[in-house]
């Protein structure tokens, strides 16, 4: 079942912690409430690939290898509320939202474009938008200007919204999960895909087979 506005403003100021969801800040509600669905604001951290001479990411090297060739490939933005990130034509970045989100265990999410920037050609997520319950921490925006000109985006700018969606409570909590990589992020962050457990495997059989050869 999907919250309408009265479910999810209930489910804000609900007196018992394991049932309130945690959106804040809330800078201006009357703003951000749709009939389903609460708009969410853009933070103030950005990420850009740069081009360099690397020509792949290769899953094979060690994890903190990788993550040293992603730590020299991505720039750094820190925005003024009155600055314009400039999304261009074709452009991927990484974003994040600025209010702080607390998922109950009873509830999932989905992190949702506006219309009105759709219509500029703006995406907000390429793949992730779920939020499963448990989950603590800002929400990353996969940003994608489609379009054929910049966007200028300021932070602080309701550019996606969330919908609500009431079930079971959950046995395994977000930031309980085996695999779980970004919970409780306050700022941007940036693909961890090499610390999933499929790589360690591939790893450890590759140099096996090295040994074995020898």
């Amino acid at each position: 079942m999907i919250l309408n506005e009265h479910q999810i403003l209930s489910r804000l100021v609900d007196p018992d912690p394991e049932r309130r969801i945690i959106i804040t800040p809330l800078v201006n509600p009357e703003e951000q409430f749709g009939p389903t669905s609460l708009d969410v604001r853009l933070g103030t951290d950005f990420q850009v690939l740069k081009r360099s001479n690397l020509t792949h990411w290769d899953p094979m090297k060690t994890p903190d290898a990788i993550q040293a060739d992603l730590d020299l490939s991505m720039a750094h933005f820190k925005m003024k509320a009155t600055d314009p990130f400039v999304l261009h034509p074709g452009e991927f970045a990484l974003a994040s939202t600025l209010e702080y989100v607390q998922i109950p265990l009873d509830i999932a999410a989905r992190l949702e474009g506006r219309s009105t920037w759709g219509r500029l050609g703006l995406q907000i997520h390429a793949t992730a938008g779920f939020v499963d319950p448990g989950f603590k921490g800002a929400l990353t925006f996969e940003l994608s200007n489609v379009s054929t000109v910049p966007i200028p985006l300021y932070p602080g700018v309701r550019i996606g919204q969330l919908c609500f969606f009431e079930g079971a409570t959950t046995r395994l909590p977000y930031d309980e999960k085996k695999c779980t990589k970004y919970s409780g992020k306050i700022s941007t962050a940036s693909s961890a895909f090499f610390r999933d457990p499929e790589y360690a495997r591939i790893r450890l059989a590759n140099q096996e087979a090295v040994l074995a050869g020898r």
